[in-house]
């Protein structure tokens, strides 16, 4: 007589249920690739042609600030609008406004004042 086949074992027949095996890191690189393709920009015909060169208007503004760093800080609306309606009034810049009071803080400490104005 023959002998009776042994059955499968349960880790073989799951297996074979799941289908083949993907790792973690094999997931992770799919997905990670989906969403960079999805957040790629399209390019059209008319991103690839040469930019138009900028305005003069703004290549002299960046000249202005060749060698220089900006000092910011956070105030009140109310603040805000003060200083822009002095400037108004008084014909010049908020940036200069706010150099004309770092140098009074600085004569104020000791310091010598830098005339950013």
């Amino acid at each position: 007589m023959s002998k009776p086949a042994s059955r499968p074992s349960l880790a073989d027949r799951l297996a074979a249920v799941a289908g083949p095996q993907i790792s973690p890191s094999a997931v992770i690189e799919k997905e990670a690739a989906q969403a960079v393709k999805a957040q790629a920009p399209k390019i059209s015909s008319a991103a690839t042609r040469e930019p138009e060169p900028e305005p003069a208007s703004v290549s002299s503004v960046t000249k202005a600030r060749v060698g220089k760093t900006m000092i910011a800080g956070y105030f009140t609306p109310q603040m805000a609008r003060a200083v822009k309606m002095l400037a108004v009034e008084r014909d010049t810049t908020v940036q200069a406004l706010i150099g004309e009071g770092l140098d009074a803080v600085l004569h104020k400490h000791g310091k010598h004042p830098m005339g950013e104005r």
